[in-house]
């Protein structure tokens, strides 16, 4: 009798993280692992590191007795997440591999790899969006069903993912959410979202009032009390509210939850995001281990396959 096992992968730009669920379901914690994304080498090394890493995971699972039924991946977008082909471009990261079925040239590797035959046959291998991944999962794991009847969820790093759950569905295609679910290309200022609510927009501020473009550095100042770090911590949250006041102001959230790297920095932002909230109900909630939840959804997706 083989044991069922479930991969999970959630993508960005830098790192790939990898973890693995039993045939009970259960996060092994032991499968939890971090590689280099390469995401700014050519296709053929991009290909090539994805599929290698499929196989490290396979091979960090102990048990004698397993097969793969089913990879899940969660990848940035704009990505066609149907048929596994990556539109990635412009944002220093996969552009390499834009217009590719990812999906098949994947599968067309892993059947060269030794440890092919420990991928069940009918094993499901899908491509969905790491927002929408993190989304369902936060939604699972804090039991937000008994608690709330919406909720937006957001991963801020390099860019701005974002999810808008209703009763723990997605909604992509209402009047009340951008097309899509979608807030990073949305006009702000003289760009996009992106562009303000990211690493890549805090880096941005720093240049602007002539500070270090180093996070650290800007904290170390910011916990002696420089005024320029505060002023550019405030201007951040000031931006953050702005579009959380916007895109909440038909949907009318009950909770937000921030996940990502710029979520562990939440507490030099806080009090300027919050003065700045339209809306003072709205429960603003972090999430620690934004992967996990990613796994945590990309699992739940699975289960429904």
């Amino acid at each position: 009798m083989m044991n069922n096992y479930f991969l999970t992968f959630d993508v960005g730009g830098q790192f790939i993280k990898g973890g693995a669920f039993n045939h009970q379901g259960e996060f092994i914690n032991s499968s939890f692992s971090f590689y280099p994304a390469k995401s700014r080498k050519s296709a053929e090394v991009i290909l090539d590191n994805l599929t290698n890493i499929i196989c490290n995971q396979i091979n960090r699972i102990l048990d004698k007795n397993y097969l793969i039924k089913g990879i899940g991946f969660a990848f940035p977008g704009p990505f066609d997440y149907e048929n596994g082909i990556c539109y990635v471009k412009d944002v220093d990261k996969f552009n390499s591999i834009f217009g590719l079925n990812i999906q098949t040239e994947i599968w067309k590797r892993l059947t060269k790899k030794r440890i092919f035959n420990r991928i069940s046959k009918d094993a499901i291998f899908f491509f969905q969006n790491n927002a929408t991944m993190f989304a369902i999962g936060e939604w699972k794991n804090r039991g937000l069903a008994s608690k709330v009847t919406r909720g937006i969820f957001l991963t801020v790093g390099n860019g701005v993912g974002s999810a808008f759950l209703e009763n723990g569905r997605i909604i992509t295609d209402r009047y009340d959410v951008p097309p899509n679910g979608w807030i990073y290309n949305l006009a702000f200022y003289d760009s996009i979202i992106d562009d303000y609510i990211s690493h890549r927009g805090i880096m941005r501020i720093a240049k602007e009032i002539g500070m270090s473009e180093n996070i650290e550095e800007i904290i170390e100042k910011y916990e002696l009390g420089d005024y320029r770090a505060i002023e550019l911590f405030n201007k951040f949250g000031c931006y953050f509210s702005e579009v959380l006041n916007t895109i909440n102001e038909g949907f009318k959230s009950e909770v937000i939850v921030i996940g990502g790297e710029i979520a562990k920095v939440y507490k030099y932002y806080e009090k300027s995001l919050i003065e700045n909230l339209e809306d003072k109900t709205i429960q603003i909630m972090l999430s620690r281990q934004t992967e996990r939840s990613t796994f945590k959804g990309l699992f739940e997706y699975y289960k429904i396959y």
